[in-house]
């Protein structure tokens, strides 16, 4: 099964961090987030691997090169999303299932292998956290398929979060292109799960271990204290 991380994105809220840098090469106890991610992602026996690259392309090119990963670039010409980032694959995916990770995300090697599901359904992974308010949340029938995915709700309606990993069929780069533009300006990719979670063509997987995320300066510090007791494989 081949793979897809985007990181296209700067990372606004790891200024000055990240003014030249792409926030998926911001540094994590003196290697690049990505080379974490990555190494999961070898390690979990992916096909093929590509990368969704737009900010600062030519220095994640430079760390594949550096590192020695053998990874397929595809560029993102305008900032336009997450679910155009996902349209640009579309080509190098081809007529079969495929795993889509958010590049400023770790997970564990047992996780990625676990997405891996050869079957007719797309998958969300979901984490049950303690602050769910503060993310978006998955909220499924009793069959695990999605029903909702409410973006920081207000009122509880459920702890399993939408952890930024996925298993997606070929159908997903049909409903990339219906959706609409959202009020931020940009195809989302939630947009284009929900159209096909209409059609009971989504479920949700929920994670083993662990899920990391580098949203601020201050998930720097919790990474690097992760990463260098060794918790990261």
């Amino acid at each position: 099964m081949k793979a897809v991380i985007l990181a296209g994105g700067q990372g606004m809220r790891l200024l000055p961090l990240t003014e030249e840098t792409p926030k998926v090469l911001v540094e994590i106890g003196g290697k690049p987030f990505l080379y974490y991610l990555l190494n999961n992602v070898v390690k979990a026996g992916f096909d093929k691997i590509a990368i969704v690259v737009r900010f600062k392309k030519e220095k994640i090119k430079k760390f594949l090169k550096d590192y020695g990963f053998e990874v397929t670039l595809i560029e993102q010409k305008e900032h336009l999303g997450t679910a155009d980032a996902i349209k640009s694959t579309e080509k190098f995916v081809g007529n079969e299932n495929f795993v889509c990770i958010h590049g400023d995300n770790l997970f564990s090697v047992n996780d990625l292998k676990q997405m891996k599901i050869d079957d007719e359904h797309c998958y969300v992974a979901g984490l049950k956290h303690k602050n769910p308010e503060k993310y978006g949340v998955l909220v499924t029938d009793e069959k695990k398929f999605l029903v909702s995915m409410p973006e920081k709700p207000k009122k509880f309606v459920g702890d399993v979060i939408n952890a930024g990993l996925y298993m997606f069929t070929p159908e997903i780069f049909g409903a990339v292109k219906k959706i609409d533009k959202s009020s931020r300006g940009e195809f989302e990719i939630n947009d284009a799960i929900m159209l096909l979670a209409k059609e009971k063509k989504v479920k949700v997987k929920k994670l083993d271990d662990f899920w990391l995320d580098l949203g601020n300066k201050e998930d720097i510090v919790s990474i690097e204290s992760f990463v260098r007791e060794g918790k990261h494989r």
